[in-house]
């Protein structure tokens, strides 16, 4: 019997990773950028920056499956870690393939101190939500009533056009100074979300994973006269259809609101996604949270859980220790 092995993604397995994702395409769906090519993955995947990272399935030397993942960051409990795809291909005992590779992504990530693996999860692929649950991964949509939202290429367009920046504000990338003041701030926003014990990193561990020497994150601030007014905290993904933005946080001080202060730093996400050639920026939002959803929605962000059934699950660290165990 042919033994499965399961590794971190090379660069020379990108013309096979290219026929596996064609196989998805065309098995599960999925829309994939259609000037997607090999050289294009070797690019995104294995260039300075990368877009993402993979962990592949290998049996009698040939690929028969991948997970995509990227890094992403939590202001709550730090690094993070997102399995954009998992795909086996269908000559292949699907599970079993899927587990082994999910549990190599999780001993990656938690090698890189990561202490949550989030997916995002379809409403009607019921078969892979019990995979997911079976693994004790939360549908956080279910239990904290996360909504998915995405703001896509045109509508990004269409908001960055407006470039005013209110009087008096001034928009920046922040530096590790800055770290005490955003810390701040999240302890605001979490009380304002109703989970004041939500935070557990300290300003350190945001100047560490911010501008250490792997970056974890971006950053912005508002400031006026000096003071820190608002900030935002985002970082970049990437699925099958190109790259994209995430934005982690977006907090105006409740005294300065209402100015354009928000829309602002929301603006200065979007243009650095847009730079790297992003096509869509995405957040989430709570389901009670109507002042937001509305304010969102008014700039042309969808609610894909609404209309698409995305869903939020999460495996966190404890569950992620547990899970390469067995």
């Amino acid at each position: 019997m042919s033994q499965l092995n399961t590794r971190e993604g090379k660069k020379s397995d990108c013309s096979s990773l290219y026929e596996l994702v064609k196989e998805a395409a065309q098995t599960n769906k999925i829309p994939v950028d259609p000037n997607l090519t090999p050289e294009g993955l070797e690019e995104i995947g294995f260039g300075p920056s990368p877009g993402f990272y993979s962990i592949v399935a290998e049996k009698d030397h040939s690929l028969v499956g991948y997970a995509l993942y990227y890094y992403t960051y939590s202001t709550w409990e730090g690094r993070s870690v997102c399995m954009e795809d998992l795909f086996v291909t269908g000559t292949e005992n699907h599970n079993d393939v899927a587990t082994a590779m999910w549990k190599k992504l999780v001993e990656v990530a938690l090698a890189a101190d990561c202490g949550r693996c989030n997916i995002t999860a379809l409403q009607d692929k019921k078969e892979m939500l019990n995979f997911y649950e079976c693994h004790k991964a939360i549908n956080l949509t279910k239990s904290e009533a996360w909504h998915f939202f995405r703001m896509n290429q045109d509508s990004m367009a269409e908001f960055v056009k407006g470039s005013k920046v209110p009087e008096g504000i001034t928009i920046r990338e922040a530096t590790p100074s800055d770290c005490i003041g955003i810390r701040k701030q999240i302890q605001d926003l979490a009380d304002y979300e109703k989970m004041p014990e939500g935070p557990q990193i300290d300003a350190e561990v945001l100047k560490t994973d911010g501008f250490g020497k792997q970056v974890f994150y971006k950053a912005c601030v508002a400031e006026e006269e000096g003071e820190m007014v608002g900030y935002t905290l985002y970082f970049f993904t990437f699925n099958w259809e190109g790259r994209g933005v995430y934005m982690e946080d977006l907090y105006v001080s409740p005294s300065h609101r209402s100015r354009g202060i928000g829309m602002a730093l929301w603006r200065k996400v979007i243009r650095d996604g847009m730079a790297l050639q992003g096509i869509r920026c995405d957040f989430a939002v709570l389901d009670w949270n109507l002042p937001s959803i509305e304010f969102y929605k008014s700039k042309g962000a969808a609610d894909m859980t609404e209309l698409r059934g995305f869903l939020f699950y999460r495996m966190r660290k404890e569950e992620m220790e547990e899970f390469v165990k067995k």
